[in-house]
């Protein structure tokens, strides 16, 4: 027990100060913006999008969802190090995977290297889970990007494709208590963090993603040198 607890420690430390690099910040500051300050003050890829156009917002989902893809990894790595070692049981792998994705999503959400201002999670439980469990996590994403396109709403998409994910993972998986609390965790987590974005579609008052250029910055530049 005093090994699985120990096991457990670590992946939940590296995952979460992986989780706390932001990408968003990163790619705001240098380009000269505090990210926290432009937008919505998400410190997230949809905000990046909106503020600098697809490119920067693609670079920052996939370096997000590179956050989740690793923190899974090393859950597994410590789980084989430590079942090698003969201090735990194999099986301790999958729950380790499981805490990788809720720390990272820790990290994102509550970031200790920018002031706990982070964004909502959903690319980095999206990388998580796609390592975890592809199939699901692929008819998620198709569904959400469909529902993106027909909408033109980025949160319609991720809290729709968030919460089917969960569903097909808890039952496909059911019987596995690491894993479908890890999926219900993940469904609530983004729904909560989406909590003013669903009160905005309620109303009608939620942003679309329309006239979005590739890059922003260079959109503007073209336009001042005409």
């Amino acid at each position: 027990m005093l090994y699985i607890i120990i096991a457990s420690v670590i992946v939940i430390i590296i995952s979460y100060l992986v989780g706390s690099n932001m990408a968003a910040v990163r790619i705001a500051a240098s380009r000269g913006t505090d990210i926290n300050k432009v937008g919505s003050g998400n410190a997230g890829s949809t905000n990046i999008l909106r503020t600098f156009g697809w490119r920067w917002g693609l670079i920052c989902l996939a370096f997000d969802a590179a956050k989740g893809a690793f923190s899974v990894l090393t859950g597994y790595l410590v789980g084989l190090l430590f079942s090698h070692l003969g201090l735990v049981s194999a099986d301790i792998c999958i729950d380790l995977m499981c805490l990788g994705v809720l720390g990272a999503m820790a990290g994102h959400l509550l970031p200790i290297f920018h002031g706990f201002k982070g964004g909502k999670c959903v690319a980095v439980a999206t990388g998580g889970m796609l390592v975890l469990f592809p199939i699901p996590c692929i008819i998620s994403f198709a569904v959400a990007a469909l529902l993106i396109i027909i909408t033109k709403m980025m949160s319609v998409g991720s809290v729709i494709g968030v919460l089917l994910c969960a569903a097909l993972v808890i039952i496909s998986e059911w019987g596995n208590a690491a894993v479908c609390i890890m999926a219900a965790t993940v469904a609530l987590v983004i729904c909560i963090a989406h909590i003013p974005n669903i009160r905005r579609i309620l109303e009608g008052n939620e942003r679309k993603l329309e006239n979005l250029a590739w890059d922003k910055a260079a959109k503007k530049k073209q336009q001042k040198q005409k």
